[in-house]
């Protein structure tokens, strides 16, 4: 019986130890929007580039290696995948050089994609683009303005999908149904993602 007991004791210990790991998980860290997304063209079903590129401290000189398809940043938790794409984040834009975040621990360095990928600023991406609100903002960000300077607050949730309309800094305007309208925030003061949105019929 002692022993039974023992058994069923080590077993609610270990199941309140998990429960506890779980609610302790570190949440992502939502990335710097910067000016836009580099859409990079690979091989469906390979998940590797067409073409290679190269890597540089400045644009064109002091190379600093391959970017390596199997080591860029996980970001399937903020855009709906395409498995023909994959998206960087472009922190500043040099002609047809662009420094984008090329690794998880957000290091950057400069490339120049040519006919391998495609540059869209924040602007133009979003427009058209249906998506919904990132979990676990603060409050503040789950509210629909009716105007772009205040007006009424409707609150939303993290599952409600909207349509952008257009972007104007900082804001989206957004249409959650043909009656409801109204402009929320897609990136946050400190210029950090807000919104989930589809990667499909990017290029």
């Amino acid at each position: 019986m002692k022993k039974i007991l023992l058994l069923i004791f080590c077993s609610f210990c270990y199941l309140l130890q998990m429960v506890t790991t779980t609610e302790a998980a570190p949440q992502k860290m939502r990335p710097y929007t910067g000016i836009g997304l580099l859409l990079l063209k690979i091989n469906p079903g390979m998940g590797s580039m067409v073409e290679p590129l190269f890597l540089y401290e400045q644009p064109g000189i002091f190379p600093s290696g391959e970017l390596n398809a199997s080591k860029l940043p996980s970001h399937d938790w903020i855009f709906d995948a395409d498995a023909a794409l994959l998206p960087l984040f472009v922190m500043s834009r040099k002609g047809s050089w662009l420094e984008v975040v090329y690794d998880d621990a957000g290091r950057e360095a400069w490339l120049n994609p040519g006919r391998r990928g495609i540059f869209k600023n924040w602007p133009v991406f979003l427009k058209g683009k249906t998506g919904h609100m990132l979990p676990g903002l603060q409050k503040k960000h789950y509210q629909l303005l009716t105007q772009s300077s205040g007006g009424i607050r409707l609150p939303i949730s993290p599952k409600e999908h909207f349509k952008i309309i257009r972007i104007e800094n900082d804001q989206a305007l957004v249409m959650l149904n043909p009656q409801t309208l109204g402009w929320l925030n897609w990136r946050d003061e400190d210029g950090r993602l807000l919104v989930k949105v589809d990667l499909l019929d990017s290029l």
